[in-house]
């Protein structure tokens, strides 16, 4: 990829061979000393110490230049030049220090101040590079630390064994060993390549967007990914054919480097935004070509690339930061499958910034146990009292200010953490209920709200189940709430799911009809016992004739299946009567309660029910 450490690695092979080729070439001239001028023999001698000692500073180099060069203090990078004059005064007295050899025809070897100094000055570039990878080890990949302590330690072993019995000639052997293994551990080229598709593995992104921010080389960049509309089985198929006939058409394209990402998308990075335009245009013409092709399959048609372009690297800081943005770039449902182009600009990372933070706000809450849970009364019209709660959950910081839902919500649901956040809002309310036996207090049921995420999850009914018997709560007590969304990705598993609970006792209802991705269809397909009008249906019923017949017609339809009606939001007593007048079988809204922590839930349960 043209990395630093490649360069250097590449020099390091060199300089070594050149160091095996000049220690043979002088055995052959100490054997045949006298066939040829004595300084001759003893340049060549010369040479090869030389050659030992540039072995070791090339190590050191590769070791550490990387770090010293573009993240090192002031004071390091001085010391990166102090050894850079070492390694230069090192090479001029060995080049003038005296010199001599031995042969008795079975051992040979040189000796003298020159080969002295050699054998200090290897030793301290040794010292330095096993000194430097414990120093530096927070920069270095574990890996590269391990083999160069491997490398460090025979070459330091092969060296002493030569020095005791120097018939065992195997310095230069033992470096040889050393770079074999730093190349199979670290610089095979074919580690880089994706054994799937032949470009650049996921494994060196990292690496080589390390390097470019390092040597602040401004680049650019695009993603592309897929989304469809298909059934998982089928996506999984039609993902795999195009990424195969992508990959294929990828080679074609000299203008920058591709990625492979192993989770089916690519990315491509630019040295010239003028190259991503005409290469955009180039992919968007071949997936053309691909659906006027007759010979392709028509479902490769389903698949919809989606272009994700950073136009430039200085969006984020670091490698890190752009890793980082890139995972929160990557498409993960449908909800904007006509929207094939994104252009990432400053309000795109400041919302990618904050809904990480977010993210981690929730994460620590949760480790913190600052996760609470509070309960709006839900009126019963009919039995004129209170017989149920939703449970709604909210974050205290650390400060005592509380976080509402709202705000965090949306977030962990597109990173996936709904899952362990609403695991613990529901060991909670369990817990509550075990505790206090609220039925005794006419509560008939509590509403827990289900990610759809969840209600898909093969695991989430034995889960939720065995969680139910560790509480000793009963079923009927519970109604899972499910909202109206498009990021449903497997109806069949959730149906399955709802299924399952509900022939333990469970009951189920829509929440917030009315909003986002409302259909009636809802209504039909799902085996739900509740629809909860949408507070804002609710408010627009109060203001324009559209609303009410849409209000009246769902409740009406509602009833005709057997399903009952909870409007939301209602906060003055005309409003209250009104939707009692529409034949309403619940209310929920700040007319009577807003949603109250546990004790104060309870106090007002007692109040108004007994």
């Amino acid at each position: 990829m043209g990395l630093s450490s490649e360069r250097r690695f590449i020099t390091t092979i060199y300089v070594i061979l050149g160091c095996v080729i000049l220690d043979m070439a002088s055995c052959h001239f100490i054997v045949n000393s006298t066939r040829y001028n004595p300084y001759v023999v003893l340049t060549v001698c010369k040479l090869y110490l030389l050659s030992l000692q540039t072995v070791a500073f090339s190590a050191l180099r590769y070791t550490i230049s990387d770090i010293l060069d573009t993240m090192g203090s002031k004071h390091e990078k001085m010391l990166g030049q102090t050894y850079r004059y070492l390694y230069f005064c090192g090479l001029v007295f060995t080049a003038t220090l005296p010199l001599d050899y031995y042969y008795n025809g079975e051992v040979l070897y040189s000796y003298g101040t020159a080969a002295l100094a050699t054998y200090i000055l290897v030793a301290v570039y040794i010292i330095s590079i096993v000194a430097a990878t414990f120093i530096l080890r927070a920069h270095l990949k574990r890996g590269k630390i391990n083999a160069l302590l491997f490398w460090m330690a025979i070459w330091s072993i092969s060296a002493i064994i030569q020095y005791i019995r120097p018939k065992y000639l195997i310095v230069s052997f033992a470096a040889c060993l050393g770079a074999l293994v730093m190349y199979f551990e670290l610089e095979n080229p074919l580690g880089a390549i994706s054994r799937r598709t032949g470009h650049f593995s996921s494994a060196v992104i990292r690496d080589y967007f390390d390097y470019l921010y390092q040597h602040k080389i401004n680049f650019s960049m695009m993603m592309i990914s897929f989304r469809t509309m298909a059934d998982a089985h089928t996506e999984t198929k039609l993902l795999r054919k195009t990424i195969e006939m992508l990959s294929e058409f990828l080679f074609s394209i000299d203008t920058a480097r591709v990625f492979d990402t192993a989770e089916g998308y690519f990315l491509l990075v630019f040295d010239n935004t003028d190259f991503m335009e005409s290469t955009k245009f180039k992919i968007g013409t071949y997936f053309q070509s691909v659906e006027d092709d007759p010979n392709v399959e028509n479902a490769i048609t389903l698949l919809n690339p989606t272009y994700t372009i950073i136009p430039n690297s200085n969006i984020a800081e670091n490698a890190d930061e752009l890793l980082m943005l890139l995972s929160g770039l990557v498409p993960t449902n449908q909800n904007a499958v006509n929207k094939n182009e994104i252009i990432v600009d400053s309000e795109t990372i400041r919302q990618l910034k904050h809904n990480k933070q977010v993210e981690k706000m929730v994460i620590e809450a949760m480790e913190h146990d600052r996760i609470e849970v509070h309960y709006q009364p839900i009126y019963d019209i009919s039995l004129g009292k209170f017989t149920g709660a939703e449970a709604l959950v909210r974050i205290r910081l650390s400060d005592g200010t509380l976080v509402y839902p709202n705000e965090f919500i949306p977030i962990v649901e597109e990173t996936g953490r709904i899952i362990p956040l609403s695991d613990s809002i529901y060991r909670k309310v369990l817990s509550f209920l075990r505790t206090y036996r609220i039925e005794r207090l006419g509560i008939e049921r509590i509403e827990l709200n289900l990610s759809v995420k969840q209600g898909e999850s093969p695991v989430f009914v034995s889960r939720f189940l065995e969680l139910l018997d560790k509480h000793s709560v009963s079923p009927n007590l519970i109604n899972l709430e499910i909202t109206e969304t498009s990021s449903l990705s497997s109806k069949e598993n959730l149906l399955n799911n709802m299924n399952k609970l509900i022939e333990h006792g469970l009951t189920f209802s829509l929440d917030d009809f009315g909003s986002g991705s409302s259909n009636l269809n809802y209504i039909i397909d799902m085996p739900v016992n509740i629809v909860k009008l949408d507070k804002h249906l609710s408010e627009e019923y109060f203001k324009n004739k559209r609303a009410q017949a849409i209000v009246t017609t769902v409740i009406e339809m509602a009833h005709s299946l057997g399903i009952k009606i909870i409007a939301e939001g209602i906060e003055t007593e005309n409003e209250l009567e009104e939707m009692k007048n529409l034949g309403v079988d619940y209310i929920q809204g700040y007319y009577f309660s807003k949603p109250l922590p546990e004790h104060e839930y309870l106090r007002f349960v007692q109040t108004n029910n007994l």
